[in-house]
C-alpha cells in the first residue's frame, strides 16, 4: 500500500509532463478557496488544514464544516462550502465544492465589434479520504468533476488530488501535494490543459503563540509561486501575514494576511478573512465560517 501511495503523486507527474502546455481557464482549481489557505501564501494549499483540506491536500483533512465566499481574481465572485467526518480512527471522509463566476464581460466579433455581454463560471466538486499510513505520516485522495461554462457553452471534466503529511510532535507540520490532474472540460474542439501543480509546504511552532511558515508550488501550466510568513495565535484571536514571489510575474507577487477569531461554546466556530495583493489585478478578499464539533 505504500508503494502504491508513493506511485501515485510519480504518475501523475508524468502524466502532466507528458501533457502540452497552454493556458488555463480552469481558475477555480488553482485558487485557495478558503481564507484559512490564502492566509498561508502558497504554502496554504500543501499545509492547510480542515475539512477544506478535502479540495486542496486531503491527508489534513479534519472533521468539521466550513463555508467561504468573497472575491477572487478578474473580478469574479467565488464561493466554497467542504465537510468531513471521521468513519475510524484518524480516518476522515469529505466533500467540497468550490465555484468561481463573473459576469458583464463584453463579446466582441472578429472586428471587434462589440456582440453584447456573456458570462463565465467554472467550478468543482470533490470528494475523497485521509488515513494513517505509517507512523506520522498521513494520506489522502480526492477526486470528482469540474466544469466551465463561457456564455451558452460549456463542458465537463474530471479533477483529482493527491498528498502526503508528515505530523511529527513538537509542533512541526509537513505536506506535499499534487492537484489538478485529470482531464480539463472541453466543447467543439476547444481543449485546455490541466492547471496541474505540485505543493509542497512547512511550519514550525517557534513559541506558544508565534508560527512560522514557507512553502512553495510548481505549476505545468501556471504560475510558480513561493513564499514565507508568520502567524501569532493568542486565546482565541489570531493573525498571519507574509510575501508571495512569482519568478517573472509580477502582477500575481505581493503581500498576503489574514485575521481570525475562534470561538468556544458547544464546539469551536472559527471566522477568517484574508487578502492577497496583486499588482495588476483586483484584490481578492475571502472570508469563511468553520465549525468543528
Amino acid at each position: 500500500m505504500y508503494r502504491i501511495l508513493l506511485c501515485i503523486p510519480l504518475m501523475a507527474v508524468s502524466l502532466a509532463v507528458a501533457g502540452k502546455t497552454g493556458t488555463t481557464d480552469l481558475l477555480v482549481l488553482s485558487s485557495p478557496g478558503f481564507p484559512s489557505m490564502m492566509m498561508l501564501g502558497p504554502a496554504g494549499c500543501a499545509i492547510g488544514t480542515g475539512p477544506e483540506s478535502m479540495l486542496s491536500n486531503p491527508a489534513l483533512c479534519e472533521t468539521g464544516f466550513s463555508a467561504a465566499g468573497g472575491r477572487w481574481n478578474l473580478s469574479t465572485t467565488a464561493v466554497s462550502v467542504a465537510g468531513a467526518f471521521s468513519i475510524g480512527p484518524d480516518i476522515e471522509v469529505g466533500t467540497g465544492l468550490v465555484y468561481l463566476g463573473r459576469g458583464g464581460l463584453i463579446g466582441r466579433d472578429e472586428s471587434g465589434a462589440v456582440t453584447g455581454e456573456y458570462s463565465y463560471s467554472t467550478g468543482c466538486a470533490m470528494a475523497g479520504v485521509s488515513f494513517p499510513v505509517a507512523g506520522c505520516i498521513d494520506a489522502g485522495v480526492s477526486a470528482g468533476v469540474s466544469w466551465e461554462n463561457v456564455a451558452a457553452e460549456g463542458g465537463a471534466g474530471i479533477t483529482a488530488n493527491a498528498g502526503l503529511a508528515f505530523k511529527p510532535s513538537g509542533g512541526f507540520l509537513a505536506g506535499i501535494v499534487i492537484t489538478g490532474v485529470g482531464q480539463t472540460p472541453s466543447w467543439q474542439g476547444i481543449h485546455k490543459d490541466m492547471p496541474t501543480e505540485v505543493s509542497a509546504g512547512a511550519s514550525y511552532r517557534i513559541s506558544s503563540i508565534l508560527t512560522g511558515f514557507a512553502g512553495g508550488k510548481i505549476g505545468f501550466s501556471t504560475s510558480d509561486a513561493y513564499g514565507c510568513g508568520m502567524s501569532i495565535n493568542y486565546r482565541e484571536y489570531g493573525c498571519s501575514a507574509g510575501y508571495q514571489y512569482s519568478p517573472g510575474e509580477e502582477e500575481i507577487s505581493g503581500f498576503f494576511a489574514g485575521l481570525r477569531y475562534t470561538y468556544e461554546s458547544s464546539g469551536s466556530y472559527t471566522i477568517e478573512i484574508a487578502a492577497s495583493q496583486r499588482d495588476e489585478l483586483d484584490w481578492p478578499v475571502l472570508a469563511g465560517l468553520s465549525v468543528s464539533f
